[in-house]
């Protein structure tokens, strides 16, 4: 009489390019309005448009978000990284934010209803659509600002080099035990 028996395999190497797969898809950041509203205690706008000031005000949003969120968000840069003056004030611009952490937006030129806006990026985001709070987007942008730059990732190709060397790896344990 034959009797067969069954090796316990590991677990499968789909199943860990599975789990790396989705690691790598929660590391991919949605971008996140930290002045709508504020945190308690915190201004709804900075008292002006200069790189200090705006970067405390901004520090401030993210110390609040912080306080009620985890995992924290990175400081913010003493600088920014890219500062943008908008010509003809448009209501509405497609702006290239690859590769930064922090956007920050201030619409209207001296206007009664001047806003500011922050965002946490994540590095990760490709690009964004600045769009004119208010009515009617009466307030234009006069412009932005990118704050921490970061490397961005290749887009992949670790992952895949990755993927072919467990399963190059899983080939070569398989053949071992025959």
């Amino acid at each position: 009489m034959r009797t067969t028996t069954h090796q316990s395999r590991p677990p499968g190497v789909a199943i860990l390019l599975g789990a790396l797969l989705c690691a790598a898809a929660a590391t991919q950041a949605l971008p996140i309005r930290l002045d709508d509203p504020p945190p308690s205690g915190v201004q709804s706008e900075p008292n002006n448009q200069g790189d200090g000031t705006v970067r405390n005000w901004l520090q401030d949003l993210v110390n609040g978000y912080n306080n009620a969120n985890d995992p924290d968000l990175p400081a913010v840069a003493n600088g920014p990284a890219v500062d943008v003056t908008t010509p003809g004030s448009p209501t509405s611009l497609t702006i290239n934010v690859l590769g930064y952490l922090y956007l920050t937006a201030h619409w209207g030129q001296g206007q009664t209803a001047d806003h500011t806006q922050a965002w946490y990026l994540g590095g990760t985001t490709t690009s964004f659509t600045l769009t004119a709070p208010g009515q009617n987007g009466r307030n234009g942008l006069s412009g932005y600002r990118l704050w921490n730059p970061v490397r961005v990732p290749d887009g992949g190709g670790t992952l895949a080099l990755l993927g072919i060397g467990l399963l190059a790896l899983a080939g070569y344990a398989r053949q071992r035990r025959l």
